[in-house]
């Protein structure tokens, strides 16, 4: 099992061989990178729980189309250790919670405000040291990808690079960690440490202590409001999904939105006066939820489930439209 990501391509050697990746003329690119912070725009602001504003961003066409190329041409050309469980395809934080069940002890950690403090001299030394592309490349590719010198979040490349940019440090410490029989997680900012065994107190303080280090390295905080550590006499949850089990789990009051939102779309669809456009929204929630109720107990989401396909948005149209 590898502990390292590993570009899986020959490096990008020059400006020229980047500019041909990106089928665009050379002057154009370095227009972009040059320009990039000025082709954003606000997607959405939204109050964080913990206060504070969460902002998130999206490309204009011209450089969002570039972003599509990196993703596909670089980003998805990366091997990522099993240990990242964000914005990777087929994992989720439901994959993230299943490798935390039945512990002994969680320790979950989160990152303060991580993709604007992910600044491009980070971003830029991840593109020469785990992809081995030359400084003039790595700068290039660091302005296209950045927002007025860190990382915005929405963006098409973000959630890789948020993956990717502690790689060096924190390879080594899921090293230490495994070598210790501890399950090591990160999905995107939040941090997930577990033990099949018991542990003492000098331990959890190592263990917590090691994290800390490596964001400090890197120029990241520690959410200290988010930090937990979850002996299995508490009620351990992930994700705020429950881990205590032998299987994941989520909570009473989970499933009884879930089974809330299923009777309101039943409701729903013998609305009349309800849109098409507004009831395939609903469904479209509704259905997603259900999705994750299914990963984790089969014979409950198979139920809901059985109930949407009575009640698809396009036989809605067939008899109400």
């Amino acid at each position: 099992m590898t502990l390292t990501p590993k570009y899986t391509l020959s490096p990008i050697g020059s400006i020229n061989a980047l500019a041909r990746l990106l089928q665009l003329p050379l002057n154009r690119v370095q227009y972009l990178a040059k320009n990039s912070s000025d082709l954003y725009r606000i997607a959405r602001i939204e109050q964080k729980k913990s206060g504070g504003k969460r902002v998130t961003y999206d490309a204009y066409k011209e450089l969002k189309s570039v972003h599509r190329k990196l993703q596909h041409q670089i980003f998805k050309k990366v091997i990522y250790p099993q240990f990242m469980q964000g914005s990777i395809s087929g994992r989720s934080y439901i994959t993230n919670v299943k490798l935390h069940t039945k512990s002994k002890l969680v320790i979950c950690e989160d990152i303060s405000n991580f993709f604007p403090t992910i600044q491009a001299e980070k971003v830029e030394n991840m593109f020469m040291r785990l992809f081995h592309f030359p400084q003039d490349v790595a700068k290039t590719l660091t302005s296209l990808v950045t927002l007025n010198g860190s990382i915005p979040q929405g963006g098409i490349c973000s959630s890789y690079i948020a993956n990717l940019v502690m790689w060096e440090k924190e390879s080594v410490l899921v090293l230490r960690l495994n070598n210790a029989k501890l399950t090591y997680t990160r999905y995107v900012d939040d941090i997930t440490v577990s033990s099949k065994n018991y542990i003492n107190k000098q331990e959890i303080s190592d263990v917590i202590a090691s994290i800390y280090g490596m964001l400090q390295h890197y120029g990241f905080k520690p959410n200290r409001s988010k930090h937990d550590v979850l002996g299995n006499g508490s009620h351990q949850t992930v994700h705020r999904v429950g881990v205590n089990g032998k299987r994941a789990s989520f909570g009473k009051e989970e499933k009884k939105k879930v089974r809330s939102a299923v009777h309101n779309l039943i409701n729903l669809f013998s609305d009349g006066q309800c849109s098409y456009e507004h009831y395939l929204k609903i469904f479209s929630s509704v259905s997603s939820r259900v999705g994750k109720i299914q990963q984790l107990n089969e014979y409950q989401g198979k139920k809901y489930r059985e109930s949407l396909n009575a009640i698809k948005p396009s036989i809605k149209r067939f008899y109400h439209g």
